[in-house]
């Protein structure tokens, strides 16, 4: 009994230590059992005595050899050996089953042209064991992976010798060969047979298919047989689904296809659609996103892709991650750190601060905080150039108890310097455990915010003290303070030092460079430029950067010019820095050949514009600025097409550049895609610009529509709407708004005053400005010369000249500064109201007062010349006043010179003027000028001179192929043939088409040029009038 005590003891003792490998027991012992069942033959358990008794002699050889190969097999893979070995044992026995498909992989890497006939012979030698269907797919799949067609084909066509019919399983492995070797229409000759035969394409035949397709990247193809699969009734593996979007991501296809199976309710898993916003968050395409979104409402399907979606919207800076960020909180979805660190680093790259914050908000509640959490909300920061809020995180740091590392530190150290705060960097200099010349240059670096030479130099030599060797970094960050703080002599000094110490560089050059340039002393620079070549060195793009800045910032844009080519000839490519510089050259030169000269220089760069913000809004203000619409559309195209993730100030100048052609739909497009990704970082410009397109676009409403929904206008945004007023003779409007600012104690500028005084004005409302005159001088706010201006303009509106005098004479009596404007528009009042001689004492009023003309002033002097057959006056005001104002002629005085001329009968000189005009190279002035000339002299019956102008146009005068012709020709296709049309008309009404229609015409055909219908049938009625 205690014997048996004990043994129960045993057993429970024994039990209780296996329970927990109960399963794992259990399994091996059924794999166990199956092993012997299905290696019943090859021990010989399943053998009746008498049948072995008779087979064991012949097989025992053959046996032997074939354990010889498969301990070959095991120690290497020799083609030639194994051969061998198997041909000297493959007449006395059958390949064993585990073996057969390795005899075969062997065949058709070493001798695939004799596999079929030798493996035929041997099936044929053992037909009872391997003339059945296991060898024949045991052999087809062995060929079909290696990919060789053309055995698999030979192979396909010889089973059927052996008795051996084809099987679904047979189809099935041929199939897949056929689509891994990339032979789409092998797959769909065989499959038609298939169907005939067997009915249908298994399951496994559908996967091996879609497999072979995959493998060769045949999106259609691999589409197709999924669906095939889907509608045949079987479920698609979840993987074939999802990897056929990872090649169609691959393709650049991903919209496509994912279209093309929506539209055929393809069954898409978590899986599949992950892959696909994943692709979105590389391309940053939103809209298919969202698509995906939307087919994902399901809760099961939604958390499979709730990671894919954040991080789409993350790295888009869109404001839905916020949405779905709630929702995965909502279905108690955790996300573990690693997911927060990536949603926080694509923050970073996108300047998603807000989103980042809310993440970081739910790592502080839901998760331990650490150092690499922490570092990356500090990239955050630091990647918007919020550098004061790094910092601030340092104290939240220290709270949490987590000690920040070594790099850290560092970080911190250099956000510091960036946002200026010295206390926080030396309280943490005072923490690092040891600084590295790293932290004494920040440390140097702040020195330099302060223009403290000397403690820099201090910093420089605690850094030699400490047994640390400064490298030429560390000199020339000492150099860089010096230069800054204007020493230019101690900087010398720290050159002559690394010169000795053989550490003079091209950035000590650059640096030293840029002290004189920041000093405006051109000499000094080109001397440092040419120290920079006896060194044996080479200037690079830096170094010619300081000195076009230098010429542009003093406004010797011709030297400007000189150095971008000595640049070009001494093969320095210039840089995005380059191009802004000779853009910032424009706002102070506003010539057409100026501009011309700077756009073919960034076409000769072969620099991508889009590819950097600031020179987007660089090319995109230069445009606006010089009503360069042709050039200006045809940048918005390429900036459309770019992959440039535009920031907030590129959306403003891009809605400028919209604004400026009269496309406010497109103004709205790009404000709506602002306000859905980054609503937060609204600026009051990019408002501003907003405002200004819909007020210049007169859509008065809308802009005050969108001015309601603002949260804290500021007195700018008022400004322009006030402005939006006045253009649209809404003074009373402008009134009600005053008054309302008023009311709610706001506290006007004078640029506000200004527009509602202008609004007033336009109308002639003198007792409104009269009100608006009282108000300011109640809040001690003194009207400037535009204020006087905007007075005397309304007087000239109400036809008060006398009282718009004596404004002028209150404007000189002040010594209030006041330009041409307010003389202008007296100027205009004089002229409408026929007040010859007081126009005479403005221009001798303007002269004395040393005020320069303008464009305008020029334009009003032509018209009122022109109006009193004074074109000789009008031409002396041409040549005098741009030389007394230091003006260039603008288009619109050429064109209004040019219909003085035709009005006056002066077609000669009317056709001069345009060809000055096209010679001014104001190419877009041209095309309507030309339009408007041949108006005018067909309207005046000088057919003659409306022909040689057209002839002109489209290079009919000139010699065939010659430049003149081809520019002519060019330029002749954006010509309007509506002008044509009334040439010819003209012509046929007056019975001289005869003699000037039909000439024009046949140089046309010769030409080669177009001609309208209307023209062809004037020609035509001509031509039977003639006849008859």
């Amino acid at each position: 009994v205690i014997c048996s005590l004990h043994m129960m003891s045993f057993f429970e003792i024994v039990s209780e230590q296996l329970a927990p490998l109960s399963l794992e027991l259990a399994f091996l012992s059924f794999f166990l059992l199956g092993f012997l069942i299905l290696r019943a033959d090859v021990l010989g358990l399943l053998h009746s005595p008498v049948k072995k008794a008779k087979t064991a002699a012949p097989l025992a050889s053959a046996e032997i050899t074939f354990r010889g190969l498969r301990k070959k097999l095991e120690e290497e893979n020799h083609a030639a050996s194994l051969f061998k070995d198997w041909r000297a044992a493959q007449a006395q026995g059958p390949t064993p089953k585990d073996l057969l498909k390795q005899i075969v992989q062997a065949f058709v890497e070493a001798e695939p042209g004799s596999l079929v006939e030798e493996l035929m012979q041997h099936i044929k030698l053992h037909p009872e064991a391997l003339a059945n269907t296991f060898s024949a797919t045991t052999a087809l799949d062995a060929v079909a992976r290696s990919g060789r067609i053309d055995i698999l084909t030979e192979l396909w066509e010889a089973i059927p010798q052996l008795g051996i019919q084809p099987t679904a399983c047979m189809y099935d492995v041929l199939l897949g060969g056929f689509a891994s070797a990339g032979k789409p229409d092998k797959v769909r000759e065989f499959e038609e047979q298939l169907v005939k035969e067997k009915g249908r394409l298994s399951a496994r035949g559908y996967s091996l298919v879609i497999k072979g397709f995959l493998k060769n990247g045949m999106c259609d193809k691999v589409l197709s047989k999924i669906l095939a699969m889907q509608k045949a009734g079987f479920d698609v593996p979840g993987f074939a689904v999802a990897q056929f979007f990872r090649n169609a991501c691959e393709a650049g296809r991903t919209e496509e296809m994912f279209h093309a199976a929506k539209a055929r309710n393809l069954d898409m898993s978590a899986e599949a659609l992950s892959v696909i916003l994943e692709d979105c968050a590389k391309s940053s395409n939103l809209k298919l996103a969202q698509e995906v979104e939307l087919m994902a409402e399901d809760g099961a399907l939604y958390r499979g892709i709730a990671e894919g979606l954040m991080k789409v919207y993350a790295t888009a800076g869109d404001q839905k991650a916020f949405k779905v960020f709630k929702r995965t909180q909502d279905m108690k979805l955790p996300l573990s750190e690693n997911l927060c660190m990536s949603l926080m680093a694509r923050c970073a790259e996108s300047q998603f601060v807000a989103f980042a914050e809310e993440i970081m908000a739910y790592a502080r509640s839901s998760l331990k905080m650490t150092v690499s959490l922490y570092s990356l909300q500090m990239k955050v920061y630091a990647h918007s150039g919020m550098y004061s809020q790094a910092c601030d995180l340092y104290d939240q740091i220290r709270a949490d108890g987590v000690e920040p590392d070594a790099m850290m530190y560092g970080c911190l150290m250099k956000f510091a310097v960036e946002c200026n705060r010295t206390d926080l960097l030396n309280e943490i200099s005072q923490k690092v455990p040891s600084l590295d010349i790293q932290h004494y240059m920040f440390l140097i670096r702040s020195a330099g915010q302060q223009f403290n030479v000397e403690r820099a130099l201090e910093l420089f030599q605690q850094l030699k003290d400490s047994g640390l060797k400064p490298d030429v970094a560390a000199y020339n960050c000492v150099l860089d303070v010096c230069v800054k703080a204007g020493n230019i002599r101690q900087a010398h000094l720290l050159v002559k030092e690394m010169r000795q110490l053989n550490m003079v560089d091209i950035i000590t050059y650059n640096t030293l460079l840029k002290g004189f340039c920041s000093k405006g002393d051109f000499s000094g620079a080109k001397k440092v430029l040419q120290e920079i070549q006896d060194a044996g060195m080479k200037p690079n793009d830096v170094s010619y950067n300081s000195l076009i800045n230098t010429a542009v910032s003093s406004g010797k844009f011709d030297q400007a010019w000189d150095i971008v080519s000595e640049m070009e000839k001494k093969g320095i490519d210039p840089d995005r820095y380059t191009i802004s510089i000779m853009l910032k050259s424009l706002k102070k030169v506003r010539s057409p050949k100026d501009t011309a000269r700077c756009f073919d220089f960034i076409e000769r760069s072969k620099i991508d514009v889009c590819s950097d913000g600031v020179l987007v809004n660089s090319v995109l203000e230069t445009c606006v600025r010089n009503k360069d619409n042709q050039r200006l559309e045809a940048f918005l195209q390429q900036f459309e097409k770019s992959d440039l993730r535009p920031s907030v100030p590129v959306f403003g100048s891009v809605i400028k550049g919209y604004s400026s052609l009269k496309r406010i739909d497109k103004c709205w497009e790009y404000w709506n895609e602002l306000q859905s990704q980054q609503p937060a970082k609204h600026s009051d410009i990019v408002t501003g610009c907003m405002l200004d397109a819909l007020v210049c676009n007169k859509e008065v409403d809308k802009a005050v529509e969108l001015f309601m929904g603002l949260k804290q206008p500021n007195m700018v945004l008022y400004s322009i709407l006030l402005k939006g007023f006045a253009n649209s003779n809404q003074p009373q409007r402008a009134m009600e708004f005053w008054r309302e600012m008023c009311s709610k104690g706001m506290k006007i500028n004078l640029v506000a005053y200004n527009s509602i005084l202008d609004a007033q004005a336009r109308v002639g409302n003198t007792d409104e400005i009269c009100e608006i005159l009282e108000h300011m001088a109640s809040t001690g706010t003194r009207p400037d010369g535009i204020t006087h201006s905007v007075i005397v303009k309304g007087h000239c509106v109400k036809g008060e000249l006398d009282k718009a005098f004596q404004a002028l004479k209150g404007i000189q009596q002040c010594n209030l500064d006041h330009d041409a404007v307010v003389y202008n528009t007296l100027l205009d009042a004089c002229s409408k109201h026929r007040r010859h001689d007081l126009m005479q004492q403005l221009l001798e009023g303007m002269e004395t007062k040393k005020v320069a003309p303008t464009n305008f002033t020029l334009g009003i002097l032509i018209k009122h010349y022109a109006r009193n057959r004074q074109l000789d006056k009008a031409f002396e005001a041409l040549e005098k006043l741009p030389k007394q104002g230091k003006f260039q002629i603008n288009e619109q005085v050429w064109m209004c010179l040019m219909c003085s001329c035709l009005n006056n009968g002066e077609p000669k000189k009317a056709i001069e003027i345009y060809e000055q005009l096209k010679a001014a190279q104001h190419d877009a002035a041209a095309g309507s000028a030309y339009e408007t000339l041949v108006s005018g002299l067909v309207r005046n019956n000088d057919f003659a001179y409306a022909i040689e102008v057209v002839e002109k146009a489209y290079g009919l005068r000139a010699e065939n192929g010659s430049r003149e012709q081809k520019l002519a020709l060019e330029t002749s296709k954006h010509l309007d043939l509506a002008c044509l049309e009334q040439l010819f008309a003209r012509l046929d009404s007056l019975s001289l088409h005869k003699e000037f229609g039909l000439p024009l015409l046949e140089q046309f055909r010769s030409a080669k040029l177009p001609v309208t219908n209307r023209i062809l049938a004037l020609a035509v009625s001509a031509s039977r009038s003639t006849r008859n």
